[in-house]
Formats: C-alpha cells, structure tokens, sequence
C-alpha cells in the first residue's frame, strides 16, 4: 500500500572552517554558502533552504536520489531518505511546526 507511505528525506548541515572562512550546504544539495562566522553561514543556508522549498524544480531534483537512497542504492553525506507511513509523517510534521513556534 504505497498511497499510505510518504517519502521522508533528512539533510543535514555539513560546515568546514578553512582560515576562518565557513562553508556550509546541506546533504544532497548542489549549492553552498560561505560567510565569516559559523552562526552568519547557519543563517544563510537555512534563508537558501527555505527560498528553494518554494521552487517545484528544486524539490523534484531531490525525490530522485531520495528514492535511490531510501531504497539502498545511493548514499550520500548529510543526505538521509526513507519511506514512512503517512500518519507518522504527519506527526512528524507537527511536531515540527510546533517546536517552531516555541522558539518564537
């Protein structure tokens, strides 16, 4: 019953320091940001993160290695991606939401 599972996918923050300049990305992404400080390149991977989440392109670019990973044939650094059931997405989805609004 694949309509009751939803590909779930986990990127994590991959950070280098280099002669004090940060580079950050996220697993699976094609793109990275650099800036001075560790909490300057957080800030602008999670403003490029949230901007693509908009963008039908980007999200389609990233089912396919998801569905490669989830399934055992790719792995990628940062990058996590399995298949779930649809009611432990959803919790997932609102727990989320409201850990948000308790930082605020």
């Amino acid at each position: 019953m694949t309509e009751n599972r939803v590909l779930h996918v986990i990127q994590h923050a991959i950070l280098t320091c280099e002669d004090g300049v940060w580079t950050g990305r996220y697993g699976g992404e094609d793109w990275s940001v650099i800036a001075g400080s560790h909490d300057e390149v957080l800030e602008q991977m999670v403003e490029t993160l949230h901007r693509l989440g908009d963008d039908d392109e980007h999200r389609w670019r990233i089912i396919s290695p998801a569905e490669a990973v989830a399934a055992g044939e790719r792995t990628e650094e940062g990058f996590e991606a399995r298949f779930i059931d649809r009611e432990r997405y959803e919790n997932r989805v609102i727990e989320a939401m409201e850990s948000q609004f308790e930082e605020e």
